[in-house]
């Protein structure tokens, strides 16, 4: 889950979507897991608690796909625990798009250059699975990202990367 990139959150120079955009884009696709998706109240209490004492804020993007389920799965987790805190002090946008290259060979980035966001490919952002999301504070700096799958929760693996590194 935890990788030191030398990346910031002005680095990210394509277009996102806002959590609303995507919901209306692909709320088919990702209703049911937006619903049924709870996330631990005390957790996001904590994650709040902790932002508020630090009076910092939470940027959060999304790196992923129309065609990848991974994304259908965990995007609408991450927005609804992005609602459900209710705060002004976390911003998620979405960066989606991105596609596979599947002649690329060993060691060189599975994403298509041409076809995908340039980040991508970018190797400051290090994408090896999707969805990522990248983590950056209110100074845009780099905090942490969770990768694919949480290792936890969505809300319990935030909360480790901010107790970590704020």
């Amino acid at each position: 889950m935890m990788k030191d990139l030398d990346i910031k959150w002005t680095d990210l120079v394509s277009p996102t979507m806002t959590p609303d955009d995507y919901l209306r884009e692909f709320g088919e696709k990702i209703k049911y897991n937006y619903k049924v998706y709870e996330p631990k109240a005390d957790t996001l209490k904590e994650i709040n608690a902790l932002l508020k004492s630090r009076n910092e804020q939470l940027k959060i993007v999304a790196f992923g796909a129309d065609w990848c389920p991974d994304c259908h799965k965990n995007t609408p987790r991450m927005i609804k625990l992005i609602k459900r805190m209710k705060t002004n002090n976390v911003e998620l946008r979405i960066l989606y798009g991105i596609m596979v290259n599947a002649l690329h060979k060993p060691g060189e980035t599975p994403w298509h250059k041409t076809r995908s966001p340039p980040e991508a490919s970018n190797p400051k952002f290090d994408l090896k699975a999707i969805p990522t999301f990248y983590f950056f504070n209110k100074n845009n700096e780099y905090l942490g990202q969770i990768i694919e799958h949480p290792k936890e929760t969505m809300e319990e693996d935030t909360l480790e990367i901010l107790k970590e590194k704020l």
